[in-house]
């Protein structure tokens, strides 16, 4: 984990399950170690399904050229057998809102059979979702 001057994240990477937690609010830089330092656990999966898990109670959002960075990135993290992601966040709307506009999905041209993306306020509700469909950090 490294800590950079804006914003901090830790992975965790158990069973098939990648768990990313992200704290304090982000800039570009950020986003961009984030990215370098998630594909290369993610290619340890080595073209497997695999789940993402994001804890998101402590981010603090962040800045607008962040978005197409992180939108990439979860575009690559697809190609290379994201199935489920299961977002952990506060009860109101704003990070919700904020995340769906950094999400691939977001542009008309994206269109990825079998990939799913649901949002909790619990971590055990995502765990719980995300075991159902066949992914566990255990």
């Amino acid at each position: 984990m490294r800590f950079p001057k804006y914003g901090h994240y830790a992975f965790d990477l158990s069973g098939n399950v990648l768990e990313i937690f992200a704290t304090g609010a982000w800039n570009l830089q950020t986003a961009e170690m984030f990215a370098v330092e998630m594909h290369e656990l993610v290619d340890s999966f080595k073209g497997q399904q695999w789940a993402a898990l994001l804890d998101g109670r402590r981010w603090v959002l962040s800045t607008p050229e962040c978005q197409s960075c992180l939108r990439e990135a979860i575009n690559v993290n697809i190609a290379k057998g994201l199935r489920c992601s299961a977002y952990v966040l506060d009860v109101g709307m704003v990070k919700r809102a904020h995340l769906e506009r950094m999400h691939p999905a977001s542009d008309k041209s994206f269109s990825f059979e079998g990939y799913e993306r649901e949002y909790f306020t619990s971590y055990f509700d995502a765990l719980k979702w995300l075991n159902n469909k066949g992914y566990s950090p255990l």
